[in-house]
């Protein structure tokens, strides 16, 4: 049993979890913007999740592309905790960087810069790949609240 609150407080699981509801209370108020920049951000700390579970690492950078690659790479060793909850051949397919993908400088950019059909696509893949890792490592006991 793991649990991944650091030092300084933050605790990668419990920010997906927020980050996926509140992104889904923004998703139905048609808050667009502020619902696919934090299923971004739910994505980004689901992936640093299976990595801290299996390395003890904390990883500091926020491309989409390189933790989920990363975290495939540590769930795929034939000691990984987290292999079952990892699907193959990518953690998620929410591509990092502009203009088509997620970043964190999204925070900047002008209202309306993400359509209803990207945040929908985006709220339900930080659904998704919530409901298959965060969800059952936590029942499973490889992490705890």
């Amino acid at each position: 049993m793991f649990n991944l609150r650091q030092s300084s407080g933050d605790d990668y699981p419990d920010a997906a979890a927020k980050h996926v509801e509140d992104a889904l209370i923004l998703l139905n108020g048609q808050r667009y913007d502020g619902a696919g920049y934090l299923a971004g951000y739910a994505v980004e700390c689901i992936s640093k999740t299976i990595v801290q579970v299996e390395s003890g690492q904390i990883l500091l950078y926020h491309r989409l592309n390189d933790l989920s690659r990363e975290a495939l790479n540590l769930a795929s060793l034939p000691t990984a905790r987290t292999a079952r909850y990892v699907r193959a051949p990518q953690v998620t397919n929410l591509s990092y960087g502009l203009p088509n993908g997620w970043q964190e400088t999204l925070r900047y950019r002008s209202t309306g810069e993400i359509t209803d059909a990207t945040a929908t696509a985006w709220v339900e893949e930080a659904r998704r790949l919530f409901n298959e890792t965060i969800i059952p490592m936590r029942l499973d006991g490889v992490i705890t609240p």
